[in-house]
């Protein structure tokens, strides 16, 4: 069983803290400085400073854990003393338990900061928390990582037609192939119906122009039929 946690010594620095800490919501340098000072003013109630901290990792939202992270990192690099060895104790639990919680891409940035703690960071000192401290966080993130695996439930393998994307590809194809051939039968259509009205017109014009003819040629046959029977008729004048 867990050992009950120490009470708070300083309740109002306590609160105070934890309410500057809800602003921290992003990564705001501003705001790490501003609280990184304030731990640094009480020193003398780190416990209560470290307990404000360790509350507002455990509580928050996974996506609003990795500002107050950075604020402990700044915390350790800038301040350091009495937090680094109230730290000795209680770092692998608080790494852990948020590294658990956050994904992937964050997972990777508490790592690296981790890694500055052994390594020392540009302006600072190496070897920040003695070895067996980060060497025993970093075996049980190796153990995490190991199981992850394990828990995460296997998902069926896609078809290779959806694993490749071909499915949604055939259908646009199909699609497409569709829309090109009705679009070819309407243009069928519409040139069957021009030329049937074409043929129509021609047809027309062609009795029209029939008709025509038809209709001269008979007053034609008339006219001579009258210019002959006048010459008959004025024949035996000519003879007496």
């Amino acid at each position: 069983m867990d050992a009950k946690p120490p009470p708070i010594k300083n309740v109002p620095l306590y609160r105070e803290y934890r309410r500057e800490l809800s602003k921290l919501t992003f990564n705001s340098k501003p705001i790490i400085n501003d609280l990184s000072k304030r731990a640094t003013v009480n020193v003398s109630d780190a416990e209560t400073v470290l307990k404000a901290i360790e509350d507002h990792l455990r509580f928050s939202v996974p996506n609003i854990k990795l500002p107050a992270f950075y604020l402990l990192d700044s915390i350790i690099k800038n301040v350091g003393g009495m937090y680094i060895d109230l730290l000795y104790g209680r770092l692998e639990r608080i790494f852990v338990d948020v590294w658990k919680s956050v994904d992937g891409e964050v997972k990777g940035k508490m790592e690296r900061t981790m890694r500055t703690w052994r390594d020392g960071f540009e302006g600072g000192r190496k070897h920040l928390f003695p070895e067996f401290v980060l060497r025993k966080i970093e075996e049980d993130i190796a153990k995490l990582k190991a199981r992850a695996p394990l828990l995460s439930p296997p998902h069926p393998p896609l078809p290779p037609s959806q694993a490749n994307g071909a499915e949604g590809d055939d259908l646009l194809d199909n699609l497409t192939s569709i829309q090109s051939q009705a679009r070819k039968r309407a243009l069928e259509h519409q040139q069957h119906a021009s030329h049937q009205a074409v043929a129509a017109r021609a047809d027309a014009y062609d009795a029209a122009s029939g008709r025509s003819n038809g209709s001269g040629n008979h007053g034609s046959r008339q006219q001579q039929q009258l210019e002959h029977s006048s010459k008959r008729q004025r024949a035996p004048e000519r003879a007496q």
